[in-house]
């Protein structure tokens, strides 16, 4: 006898089918995962109302960091394209904070659940981009800890 369970998709699944729907993006699961998991950090950079440059340079590096890990076996061009398609997503991401984030967040919530691995990168992820430029201000402090208390992260 075959399980509900097993038929049904995960909140993180679904979303990536939204998502993919609405952005017309090519993205696989892992890939969206990663970028769930980073999603908060996305939240704290823009809490203050502005995306500091320093902000914006690590958000680089998560997109040349990110074509790195899923970039294996693929060409100079190929990999500045998914370079480049990771930039555009967190761009958008960044632009259009109210329009994801519960949805971001509720299905986060859900994937990372007990994990404690998980719920660590998520944090330390958080504090890094709250710290990239001049410390972190009460403003992104405050946004870390509704978003901790949010995810349940232990903090």
């Amino acid at each position: 006898m075959i399980h509900a369970e097993k038929l049904m998709k995960s909140q993180a699944e679904q979303l990536l089918e939204e998502y993919k729907k609405t952005r017309n993006v090519e993205i696989t699961l892992d890939q969206f995962l990663y970028m769930l998991n980073l999603y908060p950090s996305l939240i704290v950079c823009m809490c203050d109302g502005v995306l500091d440059k320093e902000e914006w340079d690590g958000v680089l590096r998560l997109a040349k960091g990110l074509a790195l890990e899923y970039g294996d076996g693929m060409n100079d061009q190929e990999m500045e394209q998914l370079e480049q398609s990771f930039r555009t997503e967190f761009r958008y991401l960044l632009d259009n904070i109210e329009k994801w984030q519960k949805k971001f967040l509720n299905a986060l919530k859900n994937h990372i659940g007990n994990n404690k691995a998980d719920k660590e990168f998520v944090l330390e992820s958080m504090y890094l981009f709250a710290n990239a430029a001049d410390g972190i201000s009460e403003v992104e402090q405050e946004t870390i800890h509704v978003l901790s208390e949010r995810l349940a992260l232990d903090y």
